[in-house]
């Protein structure tokens, strides 16, 4: 009777430790190849029910960013240009905020309006499933619904525009671009968990001293908190 107590009360322990093993385990970044997570959110200026899905057929780009993101600042107007330029040849953007406050979100669009589907994601479930970890990432997805290139860090805007072009003509062979491993957030603090660490004006305009002061302090808090790099909890601004 003790031992088959005792069967029971292991058995029971089983589904916790899966849990527990499923949590330990690091999620795998979304690569080139794989088909894109799904996305299922309302959309921040219309208010309606957005699904990633149903824009299989259409070229994609998928854009993770957060409003105290400098380089995220610059990624807003390069996507209205590749709106504008490709939209007639099947080109759809896709805009996913990670900040935990809509009306930081509010802010950052009425200063650089956006038109194009823009999704806030406050949980960052969206970015956990994608394997995010500098800001901005973006993703370029094909008419099926595959990955075909991942930006990482920002301001790769030729890189991107020559990947969107091949993929719309129907050449898939594009190149992407990531951050180094040194760069990248890989602690338990995600790089879009890192606003806290940056100046709420870190947007890298105004006149050339304020400017180098704010990207001075940027540099020191980076420093400070992950011996100069993202990995160690830095803003995430890579």
């Amino acid at each position: 009777m003790e031992a088959m107590f005792t069967l029971q009360r292991a058995w029971s322990w089983r589904p916790l430790l899966a849990a527990v093993l499923l949590l330990a385990t690091p999620l795998r970044a979304s690569s080139p190849g794989d088909t894109a997570p799904a996305i299922e959110e309302t959309d921040f200026l219309t208010g309606k029910f957005f699904k990633l899905d149903a824009l299989k057929g259409s070229v994609v780009l998928v854009d993770f960013w957060a409003s105290w993101c400098g380089p995220c600042r610059k990624s807003f107007p390069f996507m209205e240009r590749m709106q504008s330029k490709y939209e007639s040849r099947g080109l759809k953007i896709v805009g996913v905020s990670l900040d935990e406050d809509s009306t930081a979100v509010r802010t950052f669009l009425d200063s650089l309006p956006a038109h194009f589907s823009i999704l806030h994601d406050p949980t960052g479930k969206s970015a956990e499933a994608y394997g995010v970890v500098a800001m901005p990432t973006s993703f370029l997805i094909d008419k099926s619904g595959r990955i075909v290139a991942r930006f990482e860090g920002g301001e790769h805007f030729k890189e991107e525009e020559a990947a969107i072009a091949a993929l719309i003509t129907g050449t898939d062979k594009v190149a992407d671009v990531r951050v180094a491993p040194s760069l990248q957030a890989t602690g338990e603090l995600k790089a879009w968990q890192r606003g806290h660490l940056a100046d709420s004006i870190m947007n890298l305009d105004g006149d050339p001293l304020t400017r180098g002061m704010r990207e001075h302090i940027h540099a020191s808090k980076e420093g400070a908190a992950g011996d100069g790099g993202a990995s160690g909890g830095g803003c995430g601004c890579n």
